[in-house]
């Protein structure tokens, strides 16, 4: 299994179970620096592959990663804290801690971007599977919404955000499956 895909679904398998454990037992744990580790490092990963096979827009590969380093140092801070039992929403926990929360969700958010459009055009996943990093961007607020709907017909708050994360981290083991799958360093050599 190619290892950018292994790490991105790893990170991803901590979405899915946060998301389950929030549904069975109401209680909400903190995953989320876990997922950023993992996810992150895995888009350092991906991107070094893109940058050596895309033939245009090369410069996104190194957007992608460098928002993905800045990303995993973010999510190692958190995880120090989150080891110290220390999340933001801790009594008197430092900036820092939300900071590295907010910074880790931003780095996701534009390497996800921009390795999303440079896998697109260089057409670095063959088939479909090409437009699955940006469709993950845009799938995330129907998921939501859909998630919502169910829990209002159910009354259950924690099955809304519990259903969300849960479909959110399929999603996201599923561009592991992808990258690993469709390899994302030989599909630009592979084309017709």
């Amino acid at each position: 299994m190619n290892v950018a895909g292994a790490l991105i679904a790893l990170g991803s398998a901590w979405i899915l179970a946060k998301g389950i454990l929030l549904i069975f037992t109401g209680h909400d744990r903190s995953l989320v620096p876990w997922f950023g580790l993992f996810v992150m490092s895995g888009f350092v990963v991906a991107s070094m592959a893109l940058w050596r096979t895309a033939h245009r827009w090369r410069w996104l590969a190194w957007l992608g990663g460098g928002a993905a380093l800045v990303g995993v140092v973010s999510a190692v801070v958190a995880v120090v804290y989150l080891l110290s039992g220390t999340i933001p929403e801790s009594p008197g926990a430092p900036a820092l801690v939300g900071g590295s929360y907010a910074v880790m969700s931003a780095g996701v958010a534009v390497s996800l971007l921009s390795l999303g459009v440079l896998v697109a055009g260089n057409r670095s996943l063959r088939g479909g599977w090409r437009w699955y990093p940006l469709g993950l961007i845009v799938a995330q607020l129907p998921i939501f919404i859909v998630a919502g709907a169910i829990a209002i017909v159910v009354g259950s708050e924690d099955l809304a955000d519990g259903l969300g994360l849960a479909i959110t981290g399929l999603a996201w083991i599923l561009l592991g499956y992808a990258i690993s799958e469709k390899s994302l360093s030989t599909a630009n050599q592979n084309r017709t």
